[in-house]
C-alpha cells in the first residue's frame, strides 16, 4: 500500500491554464491571484460570478527571499494567461500558479448573446491573424457599421455588460464616464474624450498608441476605440478601480472608487451627481 496520497502527489498532477480575473487579494489571501480556470469555470458570469472564483496560490522565483515580509508581490496582471497545478489532484480546489503565458488582448463583446451581429452592435469585431508573418490581430468593420451611432447611455451600459460587469457596476462606470465628458468622444473641455484623458499626461499617449494599433478602423475621436480602451485599462495599469469596484454592489462606494482610482487627478468628476445618475440608470435597465 502506498503512502503518498496520490490525489496530492505523485503522477496525478492535474495541469490548468486560466485568466487571471484580479490580482489584489483580500486580507489573509496576499500573494494571491484570481483565476478562471479554462475547462472548470464558465466564462459566463452568470454561471460562475467572480466572487465563487478560487485565489491561486503564486510560485515565486528562486531568487526571492521566501520569507514573511520579504521578496516582491505577484506581479501578473488581470487579463493574462497563465499556467499551473492543483494542490489537491483530481479534487482540483487548490490551484497554484507556475508562470506566465505570453498574450496579446483586444477587448470586446463578440461573445455576448444576441450581440454578435454587426448591423446591431457597433462592438462586434471580426479580426484576421497571419501567424506566419508574426503579425498582431487587425480589427476592421464594414463601412456602414462604422458609422453606426453609439447612444449616450444604453450602449455603454451594454457594452460593460457584454464584457462581464453586472448591470451595478455597468451603471456606476458608465455615469461616472458621463459626468466627465457627457459620453463625448471629441470633447476637450475636461482632458480628452469619454474618460477625459489629459492630453499632455502619459495615459494619453499609451492610448494614442493602443488606438493606432486598431487603425485604420478606430481613430481617437471614435467612441468604440475609447470605450474598447477603457475596458482595457480596467483591466491592466488601472486594475485598482476595477478591484475595488466589484468587491462592493454599493452603486456610491463603486462610483466612489472609479472617481478616486480611475479617473485621472487633473481630471474633474462631480460624485455627487455620477452617484445618483447611477442609481437611475440602473434602475432603468431592471436593476435590483
Amino acid at each position: 500500500m502506498s503512502v503518498i496520497n496520490k490525489e496530492y502527489y505523485g503522477d496525478d498532477f492535474r495541469w490548468f491554464v486560466a485568466t487571471v480575473i484580479d490580482n489584489s487579494p483580500p486580507y489573509g489571501l496576499e500573494g494571491r491571484i484570481q483565476v478562471r480556470i479554462q475547462g472548470i469555470h464558465s466564462r459566463d458570469v452568470n454561471d460562475i460570478p467572480q466572487k465563487d472564483l478560487p485565489w491561486a496560490q503564486v510560485m515565486t522565483p528562486s531568487d526571492t527571499f521566501g520569507g514573511s515580509g520579504f521578496g516582491t508581490h505577484c506581479q501578473i496582471l488581470p487579463g493574462s494567461l497563465v499556467f499551473g497545478m492543483f494542490l489537491d489532484g483530481v479534487h482540483s480546489q487548490l490551484p497554484m500558479v507556475l508562470g506566465s503565458l505570453p498574450r496579446v488582448e483586444y477587448p470586446s463583446s463578440v461573445q455576448a448573446s444576441g450581440r454578435t451581429d454587426i448591423a446591431t452592435n457597433p462592438f462586434s469585431y471580426d479580426f484576421q491573424q497571419s501567424n506566419s508573418q508574426m503579425q498582431d490581430p487587425v480589427f476592421y468593420l464594414p463601412t456602414a457599421a462604422t458609422d453606426t451611432t453609439i447612444d449616450s447611455t444604453s450602449d455603454f451600459v451594454s457594452f460593460f455588460i457584454d464584457n462581464g460587469y453586472d448591470a451595478r457596476q455597468a451603471s456606476s462606470i458608465t455615469s461616472v464616464l458621463y459626468s466627465v465628458s457627457g459620453h463625448d468622444p471629441a470633447q476637450t473641455g475636461n482632458g480628452y474624450g469619454i474618460a477625459g484623458w489629459p492630453i499632455e499626461s502619459p495615459r494619453y499617449s499609451r492610448f494614442t498608441s493602443y488606438i493606432q494599433r486598431l487603425s485604420p478602423s478606430r481613430t481617437v475621436a471614435d467612441a468604440a476605440g475609447q470605450m474598447m480602451y477603457i475596458l482595457h485599462e480596467l483591466r491592466t495599469s488601472n486594475s485598482a478601480a476595477h478591484s475595488r469596484m466589484i468587491r462592493t454592489r454599493d452603486i456610491g462606494e463603486q462610483v466612489f472608487y472609479l472617481a478616486k482610482y480611475y479617473v485621472h487627478p487633473l481630471t474633474t468628476v462631480n460624485v455627487a451627481d455620477a452617484i445618483s445618475l447611477a442609481h437611475q440608470t440602473h434602475k432603468s435597465i431592471g436593476g435590483r
